[in-house]
């Protein structure tokens, strides 16, 4: 859901527009429109420098998790799990999102809400007990379609967290297919959360980029 139109029109810097609170069962999200550096801090030191496109070449959108004067506190591959990633306002353009992503851990369920409506519900496979899928606040930052025969089956929604343990500590999180059909609902991924083809095409067409994921217990 966008902002209001006199928002749009203007960076994320503009007085009023930018401080607005995203309506209830929404979140706020930001769309980079130029370079810019992934701060630790507004002010702080840099650790990373961003342009429009990802690494896998679709348009970088942040969630926006805070808000210090021209500085937008996101969430990013570019900062450790729990860790805000900070950019300059004025380098974005803020827009809404009706749609949030809850994976339950232990339910081994991912639920998608859509203006604070529960829409769907997956059973997903998640993480093993030796490489748990680590819990928290993460977003949706690209929409992958694999190539025939990947082990991520048809496609991927990449997150923007990372696993923390184990061999593939530090390799991006993702909600992804597999290569061949199985059973969901299990604890036995390297961290992932795993889904059906069918239902990972139907949160294809539905959740976009910058849409929250929440892990919990």
């Amino acid at each position: 859901m966008p902002l209001p139109v006199a928002c749009l029109a203007v960076s994320a810097a503009a007085a009023g527009c930018a401080a607005a609170a995203p309506p209830p069962g929404h979140a706020l999200t930001a769309k980079v429109t130029e370079r810019t550096q992934v701060r630790v801090a507004p002010n702080g030191r840099a650790v990373a420098t961003v342009g429009r496109f990802t690494e896998y070449g679709g348009r970088r959108v942040y969630r926006v998790v805070a808000r210090r004067g021209d500085w937008l506190g996101v969430l990013t591959p570019q900062r450790p799990n729990g860790h805000t990633g900070w950019i300059r306002a004025s380098r974005a353009v803020l827009d809404t999102s009706r749609y949030k992503i809850t994976v339950n851990r232990s339910a081994r369920r991912l639920t998608l809400r859509r203006a604070g409506r529960v829409v769907k519900r997956i059973a997903v496979t998640v993480g093993k007990a030796s490489t748990p899928t680590p819990l928290g606040r993460f977003a949706i930052t690209d929409k992958l379609r694999m190539p025939r025969g990947s082990v991520y089956g048809c496609c991927a929604l990449a997150l923007s967290g990372s696993q923390t343990v184990g061999s593939l500590a530090g390799v991006r999180l993702a909600i992804h297919g597999t290569r061949y059909p199985e059973s969901m609902g299990r604890f036995a991924s390297n961290g992932c959360s795993r889904a059906t083809t069918r239902d990972l095409r139907w949160l294809m067409r539905h959740a976009p980029v910058g849409t929250p994921v929440t892990v919990v217990r």
